[in-house]
């Protein structure tokens, strides 16, 4: 028997059990598309990565309506996605729309085409009973997908930090306001080596003057990430304006804020 068949056998047995089958007034109020996929043979683990980091947040702010999935038990290389629909009109027009969308064609599109062989869909009409028990089993896997899904968010959220971190280094040794506008918080506060502490505006119109210092390099970048808020810490090198080798540390502090990381804070000094 095929994955597809394995789960609609499933579907089906769950809409023919007895309490519905005794009251068959319940009429079918939902459709449900169940999507069966053959990965690539040992691309399962990475195939389940991308579509928890990529696919599934997309699927949400698109509103789709994911009921359930997850690897298949029948095998190896098989992973299955349900999905929920007002009806076949609204699925069509949903899927439509998000396939069609830049941010699909240009985000996980390829990557997650590379990882797929061939697939099934099967779209059925379901009862609410039906869909609550297949709600149901997509929660019994939410436990152990919440514990992967906040280590991504972890690792994603540290390699955001590092390249800002290094726009934040890279935007002081071109003088580029425009890059800080984007990065720094309306209440950013910077104290500098001689004492002083200037606000955004001040930071701002500082940046835009030329710099007198050349070869500006962070190391030993260390991020530590505290939920929404995070400190980095490292050192830096850079060729005073006499043309003396210098050295130097900063400490940095990010916030996010509306789901963005911005730059609360800086501390710099010079040695």
């Amino acid at each position: 028997m095929t994955h597809s068949l394995r789960i609609l056998a499933v579907v089906l047995l769950a809409t023919c059990s007895p309490l519905v089958a005794q009251e068959n007034t319940e009429p079918a109020s939902r459709v449900i598309e169940i999507r069966s996929y053959n990965l690539k043979p040992g691309a399962r683990e990475r195939f389940h990565q991308l579509f928890l980091r990529e696919a599934l947040p997309m699927l949400q702010r698109w509103k789709v309506d994911v009921v359930a999935y997850g690897p298949s038990l029948h095998d190896a290389d098989s992973y299955f996605l349900m999905r929920g629909f007002p009806g076949l009109a609204e699925r069509q027009t949903s899927e439509d729309a998000f396939y069609g969308s830049e941010e699909w064609r240009k985000g996980p599109r390829e990557a997650v085409l590379a990882e797929i062989v061939s697939y099934t869909t099967i779209v059925l009409n379901v009862d609410e009973a039906t869909l609550r028990g297949l709600r149901h089993l997509g929660r019994s896997t939410a436990g152990k997908e919440n514990t992967m899904q906040t280590e991504l968010s972890a690792a994603t959220d540290l390699d955001t930090l590092v390249k800002l971190n290094d726009d934040y280094i890279r935007s002081v040794q071109t003088s580029d306001v425009q890059r800080f506008n984007q990065i720094l918080a309306d209440d950013f506060l910077c104290s500098l080596p001689d004492g002083s502490l200037l606000d955004r505006t001040q930071f701002l119109a500082m940046t835009a003057k030329p710099v007198t210092i050349s070869k500006l390099a962070a190391h030993d970048v260390n991020v530590r990430l505290m939920g929404d808020f995070a400190i980095v810490h490292a050192r830096t090198s850079f060729i005073a304006a006499d043309g003396t080798a210098r050295s130097g540390r900063y400490t940095d502090v990010w916030a996010r804020r509306n789901g963005k990381w911005l730059a609360v804070s800086a501390h710099v000094t010079r040695l």
